[in-house]
């Protein structure tokens, strides 16, 4: 449904006091931080790999908000639950044994599609709340931060 004026709705998935994050159509839009470009790069890389399971990059919008490929599913932290009360239930999708096998391949296809990542010398992440690294060449990406929270999207199977 479009809204007057012929724009695409927002549908608000996060609103916190440091970022904003909208589903329009079948993306996905967020404020960009100082680690975004890495980001980005890291996105790029998994897309070329042939990683499946990661958000793809698309570019930036007139807002200068970074524009993602929205997956389908259920954050295990951002509240935005499709079909589930909260979205922590999600993780009842994983816990058993055929669940943890699928997280198992998939965190082990990343960490393949992720090593052999090189981030450029000026890469800049987010190391913590409130903190982020500064540029250095001796990065090494060995996992996402959060895999188990809000990073990850949960479908039953």
């Amino acid at each position: 449904m479009r809204p007057p004026g012929g724009r695409q709705a927002e549908h608000v998935l996060q609103d916190t006091a440091h970022r904003r994050v909208v589903r329009i159509g079948d993306t996905v839009r967020r404020s960009q931080t100082p680690w975004s470009p890495s980001v980005h790069r890291l996105l790029r890389h998994l897309a070329a790999a042939g990683y499946p399971y990661s958000p793809r990059f698309l570019g930036i919008d007139e807002q200068q908000r970074e524009v993602l490929s929205f997956i389908p599913g259920t954050s295990g932290s951002d509240g935005y639950a499709e079909g589930l009360e909260r979205g922590g239930d999600s993780w009842a999708n994983v816990v058993p044994e055929h669940g943890l096998r699928r997280f198992a391949r998939f965190l082990r296809e990343f960490h393949d599609a992720v090593a052999s990542f090189v981030p450029p010398a000026d890469a800049v992440w987010a190391t913590g709340p409130g903190s982020i690294s500064p540029p250095t060449s001796s990065v090494t990406v060995t996992s996402v931060r959060g895999t188990l929270s809000g990073s990850t999207i949960v479908r039953s199977a």
